[in-house]
Order: structure tokens, then C-alpha cells, then sequence
């Protein structure tokens, strides 16, 4: 049985789809189209219009199955047209240009329909082959290059590739190298030439976004924590993630583009009810997902409410167990835990669960989980206490991961859990 688990979390893919059309070579512009020529001004009609960018970073393991999700979307809701008025599809993108090779570079360009109804992709911005969507600049080249062409109400983006949260680059991989070595930046996203693996801190993933989204989906794997959150205040008002792993179905994206550009207005609770309703229809190992959706405008209290129960009970997070905790992880790969039943399994009062579910009910506007993740296989789990976010157990990680958490780990910085 292959169970396909992906560790997706953060950007890059460029693939030709059998589905789509492209005028002249591949990714050549067409002529006539109503976004050339550089900016325009934003005036009221183009403010009308919501634009998704679409990251997806496959150049590695997970190339199949990100090449399958863009098939997926060209099959499914694709936006008509490229009026000043009308809703904007962009997809970011890196995918080996085939199985073996190495050498593909990352591309930017509009998906949409024409006239007669034949899926066309038109470039906006060619990288070059020694480019790394997860390394220098590029991700914060391409979504200016995106509001520079396509003036906008509201821009969202779904990200896909690999991940470990919060924990550095390779670390999820390899513990045990990084602990020799002393080493590592926090893990989002993965372009892997050779077995050279360039990956991207959360910090610069966040500095990279120039402007403030409405709302980020991340299709990725244990995404879902506070820390992941916390970071992306200011950058993106509403985050969509998971906080166990992905599997590699991922986001349903045959109905995805048209929740967010079909609606009238993007609807990213509605895709993460289409995610857990994916999965829950499945049976077996396959009925396995958590997915919450998160307003991280409305953070303020939950970190004062934990800053302040942290420092009350930290002799006793400090001792817990993790077995005695709800975790999100599998291989022993102990750095991922539910912040609220941390907390309870920590002995917090009555009055103090009722604050800390109200501070969790303010930021949390949809949360939704399976019974199970890969029921029945050896390191599955029962996925019991659910608040909607994970976070890391300090008693079950090490040195190395506490001293990483405090000097890098803004959501450390707000919260003191790790002193």
C-alpha cells in the first residue's frame, strides 16, 4: 500500500499540462493581451477584481503530485477571460521538466480561459534556471510583478510543497545531524537540484511577502501550528493549514479556484470545509486530515492569555509527558502537540480552560478534524483533543530545538514558553 504522505508547506512548480494551451513556445506571451505593457493604475475597476496566486514548489519528491494538482485546477473553475474586471488566477511555479531532470526554472504566469473555452497560460515572469523559488528573492519578485500587472480588491495565495512547521530545515529529516551539527533555519518549502536541498527559513517566508494578503493555504504538512500563525500577523490576515501531515491528494483543486474566485467574494472557510469533507467521505488510512482556519488579527489575546499561563504552569509544562498529550506527529518526530491540551494536561483551572477557549474561539474561525490519522497503520494515531492549533512541547524537545525556539521563534518572543 502507498500511502503518499506528503510534507508539503511552501512554494515553487513549472510544468506544461497536457490540459492547457500556450500560444507560440511554452510560457510565450501572447500577443494582445489586455495585461501587457507593463502597470496600470489602480482605479475603481480594477479594484473590483480578486486575484489568487497559486505557489507551487515540486521541484522535488512531490513533483507528480503537484504537476496532478495543476491538472486539477485547469480542469476545474479557470476564470474567463482577462478584463480589467474580471478575477485573476496566477500560479508561481517549479517543476522538473521531466522525471530526471534538474535544470527547470521558475516561472509566473496567468491561467484563464479564452473565448472559446481552451485553458491558456500566459506568462508574466520568466526566472532564470539558477533560480530557487525558496531561495533569494523571488517569491517577493513575483507577487510585486503581481500587483504591478494585476491591480486588485484582494489578493490571496494558496502555497504547496514541503514542510516540518516550525523546526529547521532538514531537522524533520534528520535529527540527529542537526544536533551534531548545531545547524538548521526553520523548514517552508523545498527546490532540490541534485540532492542539494534549498529551503527557506519562516522569518524570510514572511519578510518575502510584500503586501498583506486576505488570506494564505498553506497545502502543506504540519503547517498548522501557533508559531506558523503568529508569524504571519501582518502578512496575512486569515491562514488556512494542517497540523498533522498532508496527504498527497491535498487540497481538493478541482473545487478550490472556485471558492475563492467563482464566490462573490473568496471563501477560504468553504475550502477548508470542502478538505475535511474530502477526506471524511474516505475510509480506512485514507479518512486521515486536520484543517483550521485562523484570523491572525485577532491573536492579541490568545498570546496574552498563554504568556500568562505559561509563566503560572510552567513547572508542570515543563514536566508533562508528551505521551499523555495530543500530538499531531508520526516516526517520533515529537514537536508537535495541541496547544490547548498541553495546557490542560498541565493542570490549568476550570476559570483558566474557559479563558483560554475563549481567547482560541476568538482567532479561530473553523477547525475540523478526522477521529483518526492512518488508522491502523504502525504509527497512526486517534486524533482525541482538537483546539485548532499545535504547538511545540518543550519537555519533549531538546537543547538544540529550545535554543532555537527562543532566538528565533517570534511567537517565544509574545509567549516566554520557552525560557
Amino acid at each position: 500500500m502507498s500511502l503518499r504522505i506528503k510534507y508539503r508547506m511552501v512554494l515553487a512548480l513549472a510544468l506544461s499540462l497536457a490540459t492547457v494551451s500556450c500560444s507560440k513556445g511554452d510560457f510565450d506571451p501572447i500577443p494582445g493581451s489586455s495585461e501587457r505593457g507593463g502597470s496600470s493604475s489602480r482605479g475603481p475597476v480594477e479594484q473590483q477584481r480578486h486575484v489568487v496566486i497559486m505557489v507551487s514548489g515540486g521541484h522535488n519528491s512531490l513533483s507528480n503530485y503537484l504537476s496532478e494538482d495543476l491538472e486539477d485546477i485547469a480542469a476545474g473553475y479557470v476564470p474567463v477571460g482577462t478584463a480589467a474586471s474580471t478575477n485573476a488566477l496566477v500560479i508561481l511555479s517549479r517543476l522538473p521538466v521531466n522525471y530526471l531532470s534538474t535544470t527547470s526554472a521558475p516561472v509566473l504566469y496567468r491561467m484563464y480561459k479564452d473565448a472559446q473555452g481552451t485553458v491558456v497560460r500566459d506568462t508574466l515572469r520568466r526566472f532564470t534556471k539558477e533560480d530557487r523559488l525558496f531561495g533569494g528573492d523571488i517569491l517577493h519578485e513575483a507577487l510585486l510583478t503581481v500587483r504591478d500587472r494585476l491591480p486588485a480588491k484582494s489578493y490571496g495565495m494558496v502555497v504547496s510543497s514541503h514542510a516540518s512547521g516550525w523546526v529547521p530545515p532538514g531537522y524533520y529529516e534528520s535529527p540527529s545531524t542537526y544536533e551534531r551539527r548545531g545547524k538548521g533555519l526553520m523548514s517552508i518549502g523545498q527546490d532540490k537540484d541534485d540532492n542539494v536541498s534549498v529551503e527557506m527559513d519562516l522569518c524570510d517566508f514572511a519578510r518575502a511577502l510584500p503586501f498583506t494578503l486576505d488570506y494564505t493555504i498553506l497545502d502543506c504538512c504540519l503547517s498548522g501550528g501557533v508559531e506558523v500563525a503568529w508569524q504571519l500577523r501582518g502578512k496575512s490576515s486569515l491562514v488556512a493549514f494542517t497540523q498533522t501531515e498532508t496527504m498527497a491528494d491535498g487540497f481538493d483543486y478541482k473545487t478550490l479556484m472556485a471558492r475563492l474566485l467563482a464566490e462573490p467574494t473568496p471563501n477560504p472557510r468553504g475550502v477548508c470545509e470542502d478538505f475535511y469533507n474530502y477526506y471524511m467521505a474516505k475510509s480506512g488510512v485514507n479518512q486521515s486530515a486536520t484543517i483550521s482556519l485562523v484570523d491572525t488579527r485577532k491573536m492579541d489575546n490568545l498570546a496574552l492569555v498563554c504568556a500568562q499561563l505559561f509563566d503560572a504552569y510552567r513547572t508542570q509544562i515543563n514536566g508533562l509527558n508528551g505521551s499523555a498529550v495530543q500530538g499531531y506527529f508520526r516516526y517520533d518526530r515529537h514537536y508537535f502537540y495541541d496547544l490547548q491540551d498541553i495546557l490542560v494536561k498541565a493542570g490549568i483551572t476550570s476559570v483558566a480552560q474557559e479563558t483560554l477557549q475563549n481567547a482560541l474561539d476568538e482567532c479561530i474561525l473553523y477547525k475540523a478534524a478526522t477521529p483518526w490519522f492512518m488508522s491502523g497503520t504502525m504509527y497512526g494515531f486517534k486524533i482525541s483533543n482538537y483546539c485548532g492549533l499545535s504547538m511545540y512541547l518543550p519537555s519533549m524537545g531538546t537543547a538544540y530545538l529550545n535554543n532555537y525556539y527562543t532566538t528565533h521563534i517570534a511567537w517565544n518572543e509574545a509567549t516566554k514558553l520557552v525560557e
